[in-house]
Protein backbone atom coordinates (compact mmCIF):
# COMPACT_ATOMS: atom_id res chain seq x y z
CA UNK A 1 0.00 0.00 0.00
CA UNK A 2 1.33 3.32 -0.91
CA UNK A 3 2.14 5.86 2.31
CA UNK A 4 1.59 9.53 0.83
CA UNK A 5 4.40 12.03 2.30
CA UNK A 6 2.83 14.63 4.96
CA UNK A 7 1.05 17.62 2.82
CA UNK A 8 2.94 21.02 3.04
CA UNK A 9 -0.13 23.42 4.18
CA UNK A 10 -0.20 27.08 4.67
CA UNK A 11 -3.01 29.07 6.37
CA UNK A 12 -3.15 32.70 6.37
CA UNK A 13 -5.69 34.11 9.00
CA UNK A 14 -7.50 37.27 8.83
CA UNK A 15 -6.57 40.01 11.22
CA UNK A 16 -9.88 39.48 13.55
CA UNK A 17 -9.97 37.62 16.78
CA UNK A 18 -13.61 35.47 15.25
CA UNK A 19 -11.45 34.52 12.24
CA UNK A 20 -8.08 33.69 13.58
CA UNK A 21 -9.11 31.61 16.57
CA UNK A 22 -10.65 28.92 14.63
CA UNK A 23 -8.36 28.95 11.63
CA UNK A 24 -5.86 28.47 14.31
CA UNK A 25 -7.72 25.37 15.55
CA UNK A 26 -8.16 24.23 12.11
CA UNK A 27 -4.65 24.58 11.73
CA UNK A 28 -3.61 22.62 14.57
CA UNK A 29 -6.00 20.00 14.10
CA UNK A 30 -3.96 19.47 10.51
CA UNK A 31 -0.75 19.50 11.99
CA UNK A 32 -2.12 16.86 14.91
CA UNK A 33 -3.14 14.96 12.03
CA UNK A 34 0.83 14.43 10.60
CA UNK A 35 0.43 17.19 8.09
CA UNK A 36 3.36 20.06 7.63
CA UNK A 37 1.73 23.18 8.59
CA UNK A 38 2.82 26.74 8.11
CA UNK A 39 0.71 29.55 9.98
CA UNK A 40 1.38 32.62 7.71
CA UNK A 41 0.92 35.78 9.74
CA UNK A 42 1.63 39.20 11.34
CA UNK A 43 3.90 40.11 14.80
CA UNK A 44 1.43 40.77 16.80
CA UNK A 45 -1.39 38.09 15.72
CA UNK A 46 1.23 35.81 16.10
CA UNK A 47 1.62 36.58 19.90
CA UNK A 48 -2.26 36.28 20.44
CA UNK A 49 -1.57 32.52 19.59
CA UNK A 50 2.13 31.16 19.68
CA UNK A 51 1.30 29.98 23.62
CA UNK A 52 -1.42 28.17 22.87
CA UNK A 53 1.27 26.01 19.73
CA UNK A 54 3.81 25.06 22.10
CA UNK A 55 1.88 21.72 23.05
CA UNK A 56 1.23 21.09 19.85
CA UNK A 57 5.34 21.23 19.11
CA UNK A 58 5.74 19.23 22.66
CA UNK A 59 3.78 16.67 21.01
CA UNK A 60 6.11 16.55 18.07
CA UNK A 61 3.28 18.17 15.39
CA UNK A 62 5.35 19.94 12.93
CA UNK A 63 3.12 23.48 13.23
CA UNK A 64 5.62 26.52 12.57
CA UNK A 65 4.74 30.58 12.34
CA UNK A 66 6.19 32.18 9.19
CA UNK A 67 6.19 35.93 9.99
CA UNK A 68 5.15 38.56 7.41
CA UNK A 69 5.30 42.88 7.78
CA UNK A 70 2.31 44.56 8.71
CA UNK A 71 2.20 47.61 6.63
CA UNK A 72 1.49 49.61 9.46
CA UNK A 73 3.33 52.75 7.70
CA UNK A 74 1.41 52.61 4.60
CA UNK A 75 -1.88 52.17 6.22
CA UNK A 76 -1.02 54.97 9.02
CA UNK A 77 -1.42 52.94 11.72
CA UNK A 78 0.92 52.88 15.10
CA UNK A 79 3.17 50.02 15.58
CA UNK A 80 1.60 46.90 17.22
CA UNK A 81 -2.16 47.93 16.02
CA UNK A 82 -2.66 44.92 14.10
CA UNK A 83 -5.62 43.36 14.72
CA UNK A 84 -9.68 44.43 14.88
CA UNK A 85 -9.78 43.87 18.06
CA UNK A 86 -7.40 46.35 19.06
CA UNK A 87 -10.16 49.14 16.62
CA UNK A 88 -12.60 51.17 18.40
CA UNK A 89 -13.58 53.00 15.37
CA UNK A 90 -14.24 52.60 11.18
CA UNK A 91 -11.22 54.69 10.39
CA UNK A 92 -8.51 52.29 12.00
CA UNK A 93 -10.65 48.83 11.29
CA UNK A 94 -10.92 50.38 7.47
CA UNK A 95 -6.94 50.69 7.60
CA UNK A 96 -6.53 47.25 9.33
CA UNK A 97 -8.45 45.71 6.20
CA UNK A 98 -6.76 47.67 3.64
CA UNK A 99 -3.27 46.13 5.59
CA UNK A 100 -5.18 42.62 4.33
CA UNK A 101 -4.57 43.87 0.91
CA UNK A 102 -1.23 45.36 0.93
CA UNK A 103 0.40 42.30 2.48
CA UNK A 104 -0.78 40.60 -1.17
CA UNK A 105 2.89 41.14 -2.68
CA UNK A 106 4.95 39.28 0.17
CA UNK A 107 2.64 36.36 0.34
CA UNK A 108 2.90 36.07 -2.57
CA UNK A 109 6.54 36.22 -2.96
CA UNK A 110 6.44 33.89 -0.22
CA UNK A 111 4.30 31.66 -2.08
CA UNK A 112 6.55 31.73 -5.39
CA UNK A 113 9.64 30.57 -3.53
CA UNK A 114 8.07 27.73 -1.00
CA UNK A 115 5.65 26.67 -2.27
CA UNK A 116 3.37 24.38 -0.70
CA UNK A 117 0.73 21.67 -1.72
CA UNK A 118 -2.35 23.31 -0.13
CA UNK A 119 -3.17 27.18 0.71
CA UNK A 120 -5.97 27.70 2.72
CA UNK A 121 -6.26 31.23 3.14
CA UNK A 122 -9.54 32.81 5.02
CA UNK A 123 -12.26 34.23 3.03
CA UNK A 124 -11.29 37.70 3.58
CA UNK A 125 -8.30 37.46 1.31
CA UNK A 126 -10.55 37.50 -1.95
CA UNK A 127 -7.11 38.19 -3.21
CA UNK A 128 -5.75 34.53 -2.98
CA UNK A 129 -8.22 33.89 -6.01
CA UNK A 130 -6.10 35.40 -8.60
CA UNK A 131 -2.76 34.67 -6.48
CA UNK A 132 -2.94 30.83 -6.46
CA UNK A 133 -4.47 30.70 -10.29
CA UNK A 134 -1.10 32.60 -11.42
CA UNK A 135 1.12 30.24 -8.80
CA UNK A 136 -0.43 27.63 -9.75
CA UNK A 137 -1.17 26.24 -5.83
CA UNK A 138 -4.49 24.62 -4.58
CA UNK A 139 -6.28 26.62 -2.94
CA UNK A 140 -9.25 25.39 -0.21
CA UNK A 141 -11.14 28.79 1.71
CA UNK A 142 -11.52 29.11 5.04
CA UNK A 143 -15.20 30.71 5.76
CA UNK A 144 -15.54 31.25 9.47
CA UNK A 145 -19.50 32.19 9.03
CA UNK A 146 -21.78 29.60 9.08
CA UNK A 147 -22.29 27.87 5.33
CA UNK A 148 -26.20 28.41 6.22
CA UNK A 149 -25.17 32.23 6.05
CA UNK A 150 -23.59 32.07 2.77
CA UNK A 151 -26.68 30.74 1.80
CA UNK A 152 -29.22 33.37 2.71
CA UNK A 153 -26.37 35.99 0.88
CA UNK A 154 -26.97 33.86 -1.86
CA UNK A 155 -30.47 33.63 -2.17
CA UNK A 156 -31.70 37.09 -1.30
CA UNK A 157 -28.72 38.40 -4.18
CA UNK A 158 -30.97 35.72 -6.17
CA UNK A 159 -34.20 37.61 -4.95
CA UNK A 160 -34.36 41.34 -4.81
CA UNK A 161 -37.71 41.28 -5.29
CA UNK A 162 -38.30 40.10 -1.80
CA UNK A 163 -37.37 43.44 -0.54
CA UNK A 164 -39.74 45.65 -2.93
CA UNK A 165 -41.90 47.11 0.23
CA UNK A 166 -40.56 49.48 2.70
CA UNK A 167 -41.63 47.18 5.99
CA UNK A 168 -41.20 43.97 6.91
CA UNK A 169 -40.58 41.02 7.80
CA UNK A 170 -39.56 39.83 4.59
CA UNK A 171 -39.66 36.22 2.99
CA UNK A 172 -36.69 34.32 1.46
CA UNK A 173 -37.54 32.72 -1.20
CA UNK A 174 -35.77 29.08 -2.52
CA UNK A 175 -34.07 27.96 0.43
CA UNK A 176 -34.35 24.49 2.51
CA UNK A 177 -36.96 26.28 5.31
CA UNK A 178 -39.17 29.26 5.36
CA UNK A 179 -37.00 32.22 6.56
CA UNK A 180 -38.09 35.91 6.86
CA UNK A 181 -35.95 38.95 8.00
CA UNK A 182 -37.51 41.80 9.94
CA UNK A 183 -35.45 44.24 8.14
CA UNK A 184 -33.88 44.60 4.72
CA UNK A 185 -29.64 43.75 4.85
CA UNK A 186 -27.83 46.89 4.25
CA UNK A 187 -26.99 48.09 0.37
CA UNK A 188 -23.39 48.21 1.58
CA UNK A 189 -23.33 44.93 3.46
CA UNK A 190 -24.52 43.12 0.03
CA UNK A 191 -22.02 44.24 -1.60
CA UNK A 192 -19.39 43.24 0.69
CA UNK A 193 -20.57 39.61 1.26
CA UNK A 194 -20.93 39.25 -2.92
CA UNK A 195 -17.33 40.10 -3.20
CA UNK A 196 -16.44 37.57 -0.36
CA UNK A 197 -18.68 34.89 -2.44
CA UNK A 198 -16.72 35.72 -5.66
CA UNK A 199 -13.43 34.89 -3.92
CA UNK A 200 -14.80 31.82 -3.34
CA UNK A 201 -13.99 30.35 -6.95
CA UNK A 202 -11.85 28.48 -8.14
CA UNK A 203 -11.47 26.65 -5.01
CA UNK A 204 -11.35 23.15 -3.99
CA UNK A 205 -13.71 24.10 -1.53
CA UNK A 206 -14.95 25.88 2.01
CA UNK A 207 -13.87 24.39 5.19
CA UNK A 208 -16.36 25.40 7.53
CA UNK A 209 -16.65 25.89 11.46
CA UNK A 210 -19.62 24.04 11.82
CA UNK A 211 -21.07 20.08 12.13
CA UNK A 212 -23.10 18.13 9.66
CA UNK A 213 -26.36 18.67 11.92
CA UNK A 214 -26.00 22.20 12.42
CA UNK A 215 -26.81 23.14 8.75
CA UNK A 216 -27.13 19.61 6.88
CA UNK A 217 -29.66 20.95 4.34
CA UNK A 218 -28.02 24.25 3.61
CA UNK A 219 -24.27 22.19 2.93
CA UNK A 220 -26.33 20.16 0.28
CA UNK A 221 -27.69 23.45 -1.07
CA UNK A 222 -24.45 25.28 -1.25
CA UNK A 223 -23.09 22.18 -3.18
CA UNK A 224 -25.51 22.06 -5.81
CA UNK A 225 -25.59 25.70 -6.22
CA UNK A 226 -21.60 26.41 -6.87
CA UNK A 227 -20.66 22.62 -7.75
CA UNK A 228 -17.98 22.95 -4.53
CA UNK A 229 -17.59 20.77 -1.58
CA UNK A 230 -18.23 22.07 1.53
CA UNK A 231 -15.96 20.17 4.56
CA UNK A 232 -17.78 21.07 8.00
CA UNK A 233 -14.74 20.78 10.87
CA UNK A 234 -16.06 21.61 13.97
CA UNK A 235 -17.08 23.03 16.35
CA UNK A 236 -13.06 23.32 16.44
CA UNK A 237 -12.86 24.68 19.61
CA UNK A 238 -14.15 21.63 21.05
CA UNK A 239 -12.03 19.32 18.82
CA UNK A 240 -8.56 20.83 19.76
CA UNK A 241 -9.91 20.51 23.48
CA UNK A 242 -9.87 16.69 22.50
CA UNK A 243 -12.97 16.16 23.45
CA UNK A 244 -12.83 17.49 27.21
CA UNK A 245 -15.16 19.80 29.27
CA UNK A 246 -13.21 22.88 30.50
CA UNK A 247 -12.24 22.80 33.89
CA UNK A 248 -14.11 25.23 36.09
CA UNK A 249 -10.80 26.99 36.53
CA UNK A 250 -7.30 26.42 35.23
CA UNK A 251 -4.86 25.17 37.63
CA UNK A 252 -2.95 28.54 37.08
CA UNK A 253 -5.37 30.89 37.10
CA UNK A 254 -7.50 32.10 39.65
CA UNK A 255 -11.13 31.52 40.21
CA UNK A 256 -12.69 34.33 38.05
CA UNK A 257 -15.37 36.26 40.58
CA UNK A 258 -18.36 35.46 38.76
CA UNK A 259 -17.50 32.24 38.92
CA UNK A 260 -17.73 32.22 42.41
CA UNK A 261 -20.78 33.96 42.54
CA UNK A 262 -22.87 31.84 40.24
CA UNK A 263 -21.60 28.69 42.09
CA UNK A 264 -24.09 30.43 44.98
CA UNK A 265 -26.74 30.04 42.33
CA UNK A 266 -29.69 27.13 41.27
CA UNK A 267 -29.27 25.22 37.83
CA UNK A 268 -30.47 27.18 35.08
CA UNK A 269 -31.44 30.28 37.26
CA UNK A 270 -28.89 32.92 35.57
CA UNK A 271 -29.17 35.36 32.61
CA UNK A 272 -25.60 35.60 30.87
CA UNK A 273 -25.68 38.74 28.31
CA UNK A 274 -22.23 39.58 26.23
CA UNK A 275 -22.54 41.23 22.96
CA UNK A 276 -18.73 40.07 22.00
CA UNK A 277 -15.65 42.05 21.67
CA UNK A 278 -16.83 44.38 18.90
CA UNK A 279 -20.00 45.26 19.39
CA UNK A 280 -21.19 48.64 21.70
CA UNK A 281 -24.08 49.19 22.68
CA UNK A 282 -25.13 52.98 22.83
CA UNK A 283 -26.17 54.64 26.21
CA UNK A 284 -29.51 54.44 25.29
CA UNK A 285 -29.65 50.77 24.30
CA UNK A 286 -27.73 50.09 27.68
CA UNK A 287 -30.57 51.47 29.63
CA UNK A 288 -33.12 49.42 27.66
CA UNK A 289 -30.97 46.49 28.69
CA UNK A 290 -31.02 47.49 32.31
CA UNK A 291 -34.30 47.90 32.41
CA UNK A 292 -35.46 45.04 31.17
CA UNK A 293 -33.62 42.58 32.78
CA UNK A 294 -34.94 44.38 36.42
CA UNK A 295 -38.39 44.30 35.15
CA UNK A 296 -38.30 40.89 34.20
CA UNK A 297 -37.40 39.36 37.88
CA UNK A 298 -34.42 36.97 36.87
CA UNK A 299 -30.87 36.72 37.98
CA UNK A 300 -27.96 37.81 35.08
CA UNK A 301 -24.39 37.96 34.59
CA UNK A 302 -23.39 41.06 32.42
CA UNK A 303 -20.48 41.88 30.81
CA UNK A 304 -20.29 45.84 29.77
CA UNK A 305 -18.03 47.47 27.80
CA UNK A 306 -16.56 51.02 28.93
CA UNK A 307 -18.43 53.17 31.64
CA UNK A 308 -22.20 54.24 31.81
CA UNK A 309 -23.42 56.57 34.46
CA UNK A 310 -26.15 55.49 34.50
CA UNK A 311 -25.94 52.01 35.43
CA UNK A 312 -23.75 52.79 38.59
CA UNK A 313 -27.17 52.66 40.22
CA UNK A 314 -28.50 49.69 38.82
CA UNK A 315 -25.44 47.96 39.62
CA UNK A 316 -25.58 49.02 43.47
CA UNK A 317 -28.96 47.45 43.43
CA UNK A 318 -29.18 44.72 42.10
CA UNK A 319 -25.65 43.58 43.83
CA UNK A 320 -27.65 44.66 47.20
CA UNK A 321 -30.42 42.13 46.18
CA UNK A 322 -27.78 39.52 44.94
CA UNK A 323 -29.43 39.54 42.00
CA UNK A 324 -27.14 40.51 39.00
CA UNK A 325 -23.83 41.11 38.54
CA UNK A 326 -21.74 43.14 36.07
CA UNK A 327 -18.67 42.25 34.32
CA UNK A 328 -16.80 45.09 33.51
CA UNK A 329 -13.92 44.00 30.16
CA UNK A 330 -13.01 40.64 29.70
CA UNK A 331 -14.94 37.56 31.03
CA UNK A 332 -14.05 33.88 30.39
CA UNK A 333 -17.32 33.48 28.63
CA UNK A 334 -16.44 29.41 28.01
CA UNK A 335 -16.32 28.80 31.83
CA UNK A 336 -19.47 30.64 32.62
CA UNK A 337 -21.41 29.14 29.62
CA UNK A 338 -20.35 25.71 30.82
CA UNK A 339 -21.73 26.73 34.23
CA UNK A 340 -24.85 25.10 35.24
CA UNK A 341 -26.48 27.69 37.09
CA UNK A 342 -26.28 29.43 32.88
CA UNK A 343 -29.91 28.88 31.71
CA UNK A 344 -29.71 31.80 29.43
CA UNK A 345 -27.92 33.63 27.07
CA UNK A 346 -28.05 36.89 25.34
CA UNK A 347 -25.91 37.27 22.58
CA UNK A 348 -25.09 39.28 19.48
CA UNK A 349 -25.15 36.11 17.57
CA UNK A 350 -21.26 36.23 16.42
CA UNK A 351 -20.50 32.74 15.06
CA UNK A 352 -17.79 32.06 17.63
CA UNK A 353 -20.30 33.18 20.34
CA UNK A 354 -23.36 31.00 18.82
CA UNK A 355 -20.95 27.29 18.46
CA UNK A 356 -20.04 27.93 22.11
CA UNK A 357 -23.85 28.11 23.15
CA UNK A 358 -24.25 25.29 21.44
CA UNK A 359 -21.26 23.33 22.25
CA UNK A 360 -22.59 24.01 26.06
CA UNK A 361 -26.19 23.19 25.66
CA UNK A 362 -27.14 27.38 26.52
CA UNK A 363 -30.53 28.68 24.53
CA UNK A 364 -30.16 31.89 23.63
CA UNK A 365 -32.00 35.16 23.05
CA UNK A 366 -30.97 36.83 19.56
CA UNK A 367 -29.95 40.39 19.51
CA UNK A 368 -27.98 40.59 16.47
CA UNK A 369 -25.22 43.75 16.16
CA UNK A 370 -23.85 43.37 12.92
CA UNK A 371 -23.00 41.87 9.53
CA UNK A 372 -23.73 38.25 9.31
CA UNK A 373 -25.24 38.46 12.89
CA UNK A 374 -28.55 39.18 11.80
CA UNK A 375 -28.67 35.57 9.54
CA UNK A 376 -27.22 33.71 12.64
CA UNK A 377 -30.41 34.29 14.37
CA UNK A 378 -31.89 33.03 11.70
CA UNK A 379 -30.16 29.60 12.49
CA UNK A 380 -30.83 29.87 15.95
CA UNK A 381 -34.72 30.38 16.16
CA UNK A 382 -35.92 29.54 12.67
CA UNK A 383 -33.93 26.27 11.23
CA UNK A 384 -33.47 24.85 14.87
CA UNK A 385 -35.67 26.51 17.50
CA UNK A 386 -33.12 26.77 20.22
CA UNK A 387 -33.54 30.20 20.65
CA UNK A 388 -35.83 32.86 21.00
CA UNK A 389 -35.88 36.07 18.89
CA UNK A 390 -35.13 39.80 19.91
CA UNK A 391 -34.29 41.11 17.19
CA UNK A 392 -33.15 43.81 15.73
CA UNK A 393 -34.07 47.79 15.19
CA UNK A 394 -31.91 48.78 12.31
CA UNK A 395 -29.54 46.63 10.31
CA UNK A 396 -25.53 47.78 10.55
CA UNK A 397 -22.23 46.72 8.39
CA UNK A 398 -19.57 47.65 11.41
CA UNK A 399 -19.76 47.22 14.69
CA UNK A 400 -18.50 51.16 15.11
CA UNK A 401 -21.61 52.83 13.75
CA UNK A 402 -23.88 54.14 16.00
CA UNK A 403 -27.59 52.67 15.56
CA UNK A 404 -30.29 55.45 15.38
CA UNK A 405 -32.68 52.89 17.05
CA UNK A 406 -32.78 51.27 19.55
CA UNK A 407 -34.79 47.59 21.07
CA UNK A 408 -36.99 48.48 23.21
CA UNK A 409 -36.92 47.29 26.86
CA UNK A 410 -40.44 45.52 26.45
CA UNK A 411 -38.84 43.37 23.52
CA UNK A 412 -36.12 42.31 25.60
CA UNK A 413 -38.32 41.75 28.83
CA UNK A 414 -40.77 39.73 27.17
CA UNK A 415 -38.00 37.57 25.36
CA UNK A 416 -36.35 37.28 28.65
CA UNK A 417 -39.49 35.96 30.62
CA UNK A 418 -40.29 33.69 27.32
CA UNK A 419 -36.77 31.60 28.12
CA UNK A 420 -36.39 32.16 31.39
CA UNK A 421 -39.93 31.71 32.99
CA UNK A 422 -39.96 27.98 33.05
CA UNK A 423 -43.08 27.34 30.94
CA UNK A 424 -43.54 25.06 28.22
CA UNK A 425 -42.37 26.67 25.30
CA UNK A 426 -38.98 27.22 27.42
CA UNK A 427 -38.77 23.53 28.38
CA UNK A 428 -38.96 23.11 24.39
CA UNK A 429 -36.38 25.28 23.71
CA UNK A 430 -34.02 23.84 26.29
CA UNK A 431 -34.47 20.54 25.08
CA UNK A 432 -33.68 21.67 21.53
CA UNK A 433 -30.38 23.33 23.03
CA UNK A 434 -29.55 19.95 24.62
CA UNK A 435 -29.78 17.64 21.65
CA UNK A 436 -27.93 20.18 19.53
CA UNK A 437 -24.89 19.85 21.85
CA UNK A 438 -25.08 16.32 22.07
CA UNK A 439 -24.92 16.34 18.44
CA UNK A 440 -22.26 18.66 18.33
CA UNK A 441 -19.56 16.70 20.73
CA UNK A 442 -20.87 13.44 19.12
CA UNK A 443 -19.32 15.19 15.95
CA UNK A 444 -15.84 15.91 17.63
CA UNK A 445 -15.27 12.21 18.74
CA UNK A 446 -13.68 9.72 16.95
CA UNK A 447 -15.81 8.16 14.28
CA UNK A 448 -17.94 11.65 14.51
CA UNK A 449 -18.71 13.57 11.82
CA UNK A 450 -16.35 16.30 12.01
CA UNK A 451 -13.75 13.78 13.07
CA UNK A 452 -14.37 12.18 9.60
CA UNK A 453 -14.58 15.22 7.67
CA UNK A 454 -11.10 16.61 8.65
CA UNK A 455 -9.53 12.55 7.98
CA UNK A 456 -11.77 12.47 4.93
CA UNK A 457 -10.05 16.30 3.64
CA UNK A 458 -6.75 14.88 4.14
CA UNK A 459 -7.26 12.03 2.51
CA UNK A 460 -8.70 13.46 -0.39
CA UNK A 461 -6.07 16.18 -0.95
CA UNK A 462 -3.08 13.73 -0.58
CA UNK A 463 -4.82 11.42 -3.26
CA UNK A 464 -5.46 14.50 -5.23
CA UNK A 465 -2.66 16.58 -4.90
CA UNK A 466 0.99 14.19 -3.96
CA UNK A 467 0.99 12.06 -7.17
CA UNK A 468 1.17 15.28 -9.69
CA UNK A 469 3.84 17.41 -7.05
CA UNK A 470 7.62 17.16 -6.54
CA UNK A 471 8.26 15.00 -3.14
Amino acid sequence: MEVLRPLKIYFLPFFAQGHLIPLIHLARLVASRGQQVTILTTPSNAQLFDKTLQDDRASGHHIRVHIIKFPSNQVGLPSGIENLVSATDNQTAGKIHMASYLIKQEIEAFLKNNPPDVFIPDIMFTWSESSSKSLGIPRLIFNPISIFDVCMIHAIKTHPEAFDSEEGPYKIPGLPHPLTLPIKPSPGFARITEDLLDGEKDSQGVIVNSFNELDAEYTEYYEKLTGRKVWPIGPTSLMVQQKKVPAAVADDEEEHECLTWLNTKEKDSVLYICFGSQCRLSDEQVLEMATALEASGHQFLWVVHGENEKLQQFEEDMRKQNRGMLIKGWAPQPLILNHPAIGGFVTHCGWNSTVEAISFGVPMITMPGFADQYYNEKLVTEVHGFGVEVGAAEWTISPYDPKKKVVSRELIEKAVKRLMDDGEESKKIRNKAKEMKDKAWKAVHEGGGSHQNLIALIDHLQKKLLPNRAG
